[in-house]
């Protein structure tokens, strides 16, 4: 037996159900050969995501815990062996520049987390005081001094002595507020008596010295630093990077294929991270933002709008995800809550107005609802990621619960914020529930490959068993086939002959008219064509236009459109000076008499034109549109009372009634007339084109030629039923008013 080689590939892999295989043979006399294996379901415990979602909640805990532990401790540790100077209390401050030291005064120092409570308007300078003496472990060495971080600018002094500064002021005001400060003290500016500290802030809305602030050793001193620096800032560099890493990695991915959208979302939402993240981390960089781009626009930007795009960006990853679905209007809303708050904060004056504007983020709270009500409704439509996602987001709550508490309960100022690491984990978990279904799905893959050839074995031996009653059946079957293509040759004949003559009719090249611009498409379903259309004019004087639709198909209804055909084009002429509903109704008549007992009839459009003036009758076509170039809208050509409906041509004995619609047209307006085919045609969900649709992709085509136009309308039209069978005759002519004067 010849060994058959398969190559399988499958896009939507469900953990709890049976592969199962439809197998597709051609048979020849003395072999069989396999063209096609569908995969239908797969089978398998649940167990293995048990076991995964069991795995994420132990390292998501064990790593929170972690690192709760070790931020509390690192920033509660002290150490007794190295000798130090508080410079927690005793401190008094002035708000004149050139103050006597009996004009500083002393204020409670639990407030220094908010020292623009002591400034006027919460705007200007704060000089803060401190005396101190240097103990016996400190004297005869240079000093550090640590005073964690201090918003927005300072400038720092020893004895009167600069020792250094973080932040700029006013004109470039820009913060240093997460930049942990540490400057050395040289020896030769220390007194061996009292010695007094002098730091100048710049207050703009917020001010404030937190952490516990100390004179020590180098060393000392600058380990709390480095403390204070990793994990307030550079901790948040590195996630930055790894964001931008993993952004790039999912955008690979994305464009390898495009169907996943959800790698898409998610390198956005790592993007966008990195750049809000950059309001903790910006201190790092030697790129001097003050000098490229102000303060208060970096924070409009990156700690004020970013939040909002990234919740935007979330709950549409989300919504991919569990494969919900979304309502236009609730859409519209999500698309709100982003705009709204954006346009605001970007319209805030000055940064005091910024920082008072703080309650725009209770703008997210709806947001957010909206997020859990998704996830909820996955957990209750079972959906198998909803639970292990509704985990992965626990960080962020719990991270933001621990700063609620420790910053605003416990009043531990010192304590650094966790909620942007909160949030860290939610992508390192997203990022893990991504490459877990990817993981699952090669090895549900690797399973398939290693049962296949088995099982594909066994039904090739079931099929072969069957091989000789169809090899019978095929025989007859081949007679019978071979009958019908001889009737079907015969009948092609005859309808290429039908379509030829049909053909002769249609004389598809004009002249180029004087004042218009007029082209057209015309596409039989089949080889003969029910549709049918004529231009009437004298030389390159365009005088009228007519589109028509046979009822019916085949040879009869072709026959009928050259007999219609042939009686429209006489009439015109000959009734040119009779009223234009005259025209039809006479019309009507021939055909009616001139077709006899046949039961076909027409519908159609007759448009006569005079300079730029049009009458249009329509018999029960459908719409005409007429786009105007003044304000590119469309509009339904019909009477203006909807109850004067014309009849249509050639229904036989029942009298029809034909009212005419006058307007006129003006430069560039353009006109469009189609047979149902176009409004009629349905997509793949069966949806139709619609009247509607017709009109929208009119407007959308923009000014240009009536080419442009119709090539316009055809191609959104081709794309809206790609997938589907268009089964009749399209016919579609636009015709656009170009005065040469």
């Amino acid at each position: 037996m010849q060994i058959i080689s398969i190559e399988f590939l499958h896009n939507k892999l469900f953990i709890n159900e049976l592969f199962t295989y439809d197998i597709t043979v051609c048979y020849t006399n003395d072999s069989i050969t396999i063209i096609d294996i569908a995969l239908l379901s797969l089978n398998k415990t649940e167990v293995f995501m048990k076991s995964e979602l069991l795995r994420i909640k132990c390292l998501t805990v064990s790593f929170m815990l972690v690192l709760v532990s070790t931020l509390f401790f690192s920033s509660c540790k002290t150490s007794n062996t190295d000798a130090k100077i508080d410079l927690t209390t005793g401190w008094t401050y002035t708000l004149d520049e050139n103050a006597k030291p009996e004009d500083y005064v002393a204020f409670d120092n639990s407030i220094l987390g908010n020292l623009e409570t002591l400034v006027p308007e919460q705007y200007g300078f704060i000089w803060l005081k401190k005396t101190f003496t240097i103990p016996e472990g400190l004297k005869n060495q240079n000093l550090g001094v640590y005073l964690g971080r201090i918003s927005i600018a300072d400038e720092t002094y020893v004895n009167g002595a600069f020792i250094g500064g973080e932040g700029t002021c006013p004109p470039n005001e820009f913060s240093a507020w997460n930049t942990a400060r540490f400057y050395t003290i040289p020896e030769a500016i220390l007194n061996s008596g009292s010695n007094e500290i002098l730091v100048k802030i710049w207050v703009d809305a917020e001010g404030s010295i937190v952490s516990n602030p100390f004179i020590s050793t180098i060393p000392v001193a600058r380990k709390a630093a480095s403390r204070e620096a990793f994990w307030n800032s550079k901790i948040n560099l590195i996630f930055a990077f790894i964001m931008v890493v993993i952004a790039c990695y999912h955008l690979m991915l994305y464009f390898k294929n495009r169907n996943e959208k959800e790698n898409l979302m998610f390198a956005l939402i790592n993007l966008l991270s990195a750049l809000y993240l950059s309001v903790f981390f910006y201190g790092e960089l030697s790129f001097a933002f003050g000098t490229h781009v102000s303060f208060l626009v970096f924070q409009k930007i990156f700690s004020n709008s970013m939040p909002f795009f990234i919740c935007y960006m979330v709950i549409s990853f989300i919504i991919s995800f569990v494969h919900s679905s979304e309502k236009k209007g609730v859409k519209y809303i999500r698309l709100g809550f982003l705009i709204i708050p954006v346009v605001v904060v970007l319209f805030a004056p000055d940064y005091r107005v910024l920082r008072a504007m703080r309650w725009i983020f209770m703008m997210l709270i709806p947001p957010m609802i909206y997020l859990i009500c998704i996830i909820i409704r996955a957990l209750v439509k079972k959906e198998k990621d909803a639970v292990t996602l509704l985990f992965g987001f626990s960080p962020l709550l719990g991270t933001f619960l621990i700063d609620i508490i420790v910053h605003n309960i416990l009043k531990k100022y010192s304590f650094p914020y966790i909620t942007s690491i909160g949030w860290q984990l939610v992508i390192v978990s997203l990022l893990f529930i991504l490459a877990n279904r990817f993981v699952k799905s090669r090895r549900q893959v690797e399973e398939l490959n290693r049962t296949l050839e088995n099982k594909v074995e066994a039904r090739t031996r079931e099929l072969s068993l069957s091989n000789s009653k169809l090899s019978e059946a095929n025989s007859q079957l081949e007679l019978t086939n071979n009958q019908l293509t001889e009737a079907k040759k015969k009948a092609d004949r005859d309808l290429k002959l039908a379509a030829n003559v049909q053909n002769s009719f249609f004389n598809p090249s004009l002249p180029n008219f004087k004042n218009w611009d007029l082209v057209y498409k015309f596409k039989p379903a089949a080889g003969v064509s029910g549709d049918f259309y004529d231009f009437f004019h004298n030389g390159t004087d365009l005088q009228g236009v007519g589109l028509f639709d046979v009822s019916g198909h085949g040879i009869a209804s072709g026959l009928v459109t050259m007999l219609a055909k042939t009686v429209i084009d006489r009439k015109f002429r000959e009734c040119a000076n009779l009223p234009f509903s005259r025209v039809v109704s006479e019309i009507d008549r021939q055909i009616t008499e001139d077709k006899g007992d046949i039961e076909n009839y027409l519908t159609g459009v007759l448009l006569r034109i005079e300079g730029n003036q049009v009458e249009l009758i329509n018999a029960g076509h459908p719409k005409v549109f007429i786009r105007t170039a003044k304000n590119g809208r469309c509009y339904p050509v019909e009477p203006k009372e909807t109850s004067e409906k014309n009849g249509i041509i050639g229904f036989g004995d029942i009298k029809q009634e034909f009212r005419a619609v006058k307007f006129k047209m003006q430069k560039g307006d353009s006109i469009i007339m189609y047979t149902d085919c176009l409004n009629e045609s349905v997509n793949k969900n069966g949806e139709q084109f619609t009247e509607e649709r017709v009109a929208a992709a009119l407007e959308d085509a923009g000014i240009g030629s009536a080419k442009s136009k119709l090539d316009y309308v055809l191609n959104r039209f081709y794309k809206f039923t790609e997938g589907s069978e268009i089964k009749d005759d399209l016919t579609v002519i636009v015709l656009q008013y170009n005065p040469q004067n």
